[in-house]
């Protein structure tokens, strides 16, 4: 992963400040929190701003002026955008504060979900631009697979980061939640191996990703039956 990135998240309400807060840590970066815009003035003179987060329920007057004084660095660079409105200014632009129409790089719908707010953050801050696809998220109970990051998401805001080959295996099982896949049938679908091969491929792969899922607290997702198979077995949403 890049360095960590510095967070600017404007919101007076602290439910937003500490999910978002919360998703950023999980994801390696460094957040900061600004209950006013008068009080993300004083941060940004001090602290250069990778990612400014902006509430819908900040003044927009105050918002607008504070954007315009957003000026780019040395380096050419300013900080990107992420915008926190109603559902409509996703699909509407018109329902837009007018000074950031077309300017943002990302937008969270609200009431806020961890597993959006987490997968927004990861894509404005990996440099993508334009939206995701939403058919690029495959989510099952409280987990999300992120097909553009590469990342499972989870409700409570954390997140873990898989190789190439461990996003194909928990891809392939979660498209069939609950039901286990034997190892013959997961050498064929996600190597493309024959099914008599390297059994000790699949078993190295599950223990990687299991290990992965530990240190998330998120173990009991993958499930083993012997001579069955493996199974992924979502949580509550």
């Amino acid at each position: 992963m890049a360095s960590p990135a510095q967070l600017l998240v404007v919101s007076p309400d602290s439910t937003l400040l500490r999910v978002v807060q919360r998703c950023a840590e999980s994801l390696g970066h460094e957040p900061i929190a600004a209950r006013s815009v008068a009080q993300a003035r004083r941060t940004l003179a001090r602290v250069r701003i990778d990612l400014l987060c902006l509430d819908s329920l900040l003044p927009s007057d105050d918002v607008e002026c504070f954007c315009e004084s957003l000026t780019t660095t040395a380096d050419g660079r300013s900080p990107h955008v992420i915008f926190f409105g109603p559902p409509a200014a996703k699909l509407v632009s018109a329902a837009l504060p007018p000074f950031l129409r077309g300017k943002i790089a990302g937008f969270v719908a609200k009431p806020i979900d961890a597993i959006d707010v987490t997968r927004e953050l990861a894509r404005v801050l990996s440099g993508r631009s334009g939206r995701a696809r939403r058919d690029d998220l495959l989510r099952v109970g409280g987990v999300a697979l992120d097909g553009v990051t590469h990342q499972l998401l989870f409700a409570g805001g954390g997140a873990i980061s898989l190789t190439p080959m461990e996003y194909k295996l928990a891809r392939y099982l979660m498209e069939q939640p609950g039901e286990y896949i034997a190892t013959a049938a997961l050498l064929q679908h996600v190597w493309n191996y024959p099914p008599d091969s390297a059994p000790e491929l699949v078993r190295a792969h599950v223990s990687n990703l299991r290990k992965k899922l530990r240190k998330a607290g998120e173990e009991a997702l993958v499930h083993t039956m012997p001579y069955h198979g493996y199974a992924f077995v979502p949580n509550a949403p």
